[in-house]
């Protein structure tokens, strides 16, 4: 992605995509009867969200000063959208068997990490392997294929053509057909200039928790 002159979306514009699928996908998850084609459209439009998530957490990692506080950063936010996620998708505190995005995203965070230091150091391979079993067993959202596919983001970085490939690859290996909407989002990743944009980072980490709260008091007053 290093070579490209023709884009003209931002980090803050990618933001701006993805959380507005995110919210169609989310709005017809609550509230839209299963089956239904208002359901199936508002979850193909959502597929484009966590590609484009995936893709600004390997940006991310080239900008930010500190690799560790990026990761607390993110598993904070973890902790704190749990209940939210849980609430809004399972209508209880605690849902064991599902965890929310932000798991995923720190996960592949750490991934990257290890993919970066195996260059000089060998013994980030056994961390790495750990990474995708903690993905598996935490069940976290879209588990091993979304950690997978930012590893992807991280090693295609210079070379459009394969990260398109790997990327379809992923969806079609480890998720329902329905995913391949995802294949959407290259469009905007695509269209990326390397520029953050506004600086609004603290919003778009307190977007998530508030939003899944905000829904479901919405799906329990109606």
């Amino acid at each position: 992605m290093d070579n490209q002159s023709f884009g003209f979306l931002n980090s803050f514009t990618l933001k701006i995509i993805a959380i507005i699928t995110m919210i169609i996908d989310h709005i017809g998850y609550v509230f839209l009867p299963v089956g239904t084609a208002y359901y199936d459209i508002a979850r193909a439009i959502g597929r484009i969200s966590f590609p484009i998530f995936c893709f600004l957490i390997v940006q991310g990692f080239f900008h930010t000063r500190s690799h560790i506080n990026y990761l607390i950063r993110l598993l904070i936010f973890a902790l704190l959208s749990e209940i939210p996620f849980d609430l809004a998708f399972h209508k209880t505190l605690f849902y064991w068997n599902s965890q929310n995005v932000f798991i995923t995203l720190a996960l592949g965070l750490f991934a990257i990490f290890c993919l970066e230091e195996m260059n000089n150091r060998r013994i980030y391979v056994l961390p790495l392997i750990l990474t995708f079993v903690v993905a598996y067993f935490s069940h976290c959202d879209y588990g091993i294929g979304g950690v997978l596919l930012i590893c992807v983001f991280y090693i295609t970085r210079h070379n459009p053509g394969i990260m398109v490939l790997l990327f379809g690859l992923v969806l079609y290996l480890f998720y329902q057909p329905s995913e391949l909407y995802g294949l959407i989002a290259l469009i905007p990743i695509l269209c990326y200039n390397k520029k953050r944009g506004p600086a609004a980072k603290m919003i778009f980490y307190w977007f998530y928790p508030m939003h899944l709260l905000v829904l479901y008091g919405l799906s329990i007053l109606l």
